[in-house]
C-alpha cells in the first residue's frame, strides 16, 4: 500500500513544554490507523500538529509525497487533510445545512462546479441530518452533532480524515453507529487517522494501531495483534474500557 501520510521524528508541544517526543509512523492509502492511549498522552496534540494548529518543532511531515511541515492550516485543508475535533466546533446558531455547506470550502475553491452535490452524499449517509437540515445545529443531540461534524468534514472531500475522540460522550448504540460509518468510509477510499479512548472499538475497525503514552509510542503494530497483546488487554481492554 502507498503511504499517504509519512511522519518522521515529530516533536511538538505548547510554549516550552514538549508534548510529543519524536513520533514516527505512516498511514497508507485507504487504511484506518488508530492512536489509543490515556488522557494527557498527547493524542490531540498529535492531530493538532498534523493539521497545522500547533507548530511542530522538528521532524518531517509528508502528505501525498509533498512536504507539508511549513504549510498553513488552510493550505493543509486544500491539500486534502480534514480534522473533526473532539469538541465538534459546530456553528450552533446556523442550520445543519449551512454548517455542511461551509464544509464544502475546499472543492468550491478548487473550482468544482458540482461541489454542492456533496450534500446529497452526506444526506444519504446521515438521513437524520437531512430530516433536520433546517434545524439549528445547537439543538441537535450529541450523536447528531457528531454526525454533522463528520458530514461537514466529508463535504471537503478529504484524502485523510482525522477524528479526535469521535465516541466521546455518546451512548453505546450511537458509538456503534459512528464506528460502522468509519468502516464504511474506508471502503469508499478515504484514509482515516482515528484518535480514540475506546480502544476496543478503535482496534476493531483499524488496520494498524499505536499506543501513545506520555508523548511516545509504547507499542505499535497491526490492530489485531495489538488487540491480543497482554499489556494492551490489561491496560486498555478491561471491562472498564469496553
Amino acid at each position: 500500500m502507498t503511504a499517504l501520510l509519512e511522519v518522521v521524528d515529530l516533536h511538538a508541544g505548547y510554549g516550552r513544554a514538549e508534548v510529543l517526543h519524536g513520533l514516527s509512523f505512516t498511514a497508507a492509502e485507504r487504511s484506518v490507523v488508530t492512536v489509543i492511549g490515556p488522557n494527557g498522552a498527547g493524542k490531540s496534540t498529535l492531530l493538532g500538529a498534523l493539521m497545522g494548529l500547533i507548530p511542530s518543532r522538528s521532524g518531517s511531515l509528508r502528505f501525498a509525497g509533498e512536504d507539508i511541515a511549513r504549510l498553513t492550516l488552510e493550505e493543509r485543508v486544500m491539500a486534502g487533510l480534514a480534522l473533526v475535533p473532539e469538541k465538534r466546533e459546530l456553528f450552533g446558531t446556523m442550520s445543519v445545512e449551512d454548517n455542511l455547506l461551509l464544509g464544502g470550502w475546499r472543492p468550491k475553491k478548487l473550482g468544482e462546479r458540482q461541489w454542492r452535490a456533496g450534500l446529497d452524499d452526506v444526506y444519504a449517509r446521515f438521513p437524520r441530518l437531512k430530516e433536520r437540515r433546517s434545524q439549528a445545529a445547537g439543538t441537535l443531540s450529541g450523536g447528531e452533532r457528531q454526525m454533522l461534524a463528520l458530514g461537514r468534514a466529508l463535504m471537503g472531500r478529504p484524502r485523510l480524515l482525522m477524528l479526535d475522540e469521535p465516541s466521546l460522550g455518546l451512548a453505546p448504540l450511537i458509538v456503534r453507529e459512528i464506528f460502522a460509518i468509519v468502516e464504511d468510509l474506508r471502503a469508499t477510499g478515504v484514509s482515516i487517522l482515528l484518535v480514540e479512548q475506546n480502544a476496543r472499538a478503535a482496534l476493531r475497525v483499524a488496520d494498524h494501531g499505536h499506543v501513545l503514552e506520555t508523548g511516545e509510542f509504547g507499542l505499535s503494530g497491526p490492530a489485531d495483534q495489538l488487540a491480543a497483546d497482554p499489556r494492551v488487554i490489561e491496560t486498555y481492554l478491561g471491562a472498564a474500557h469496553g
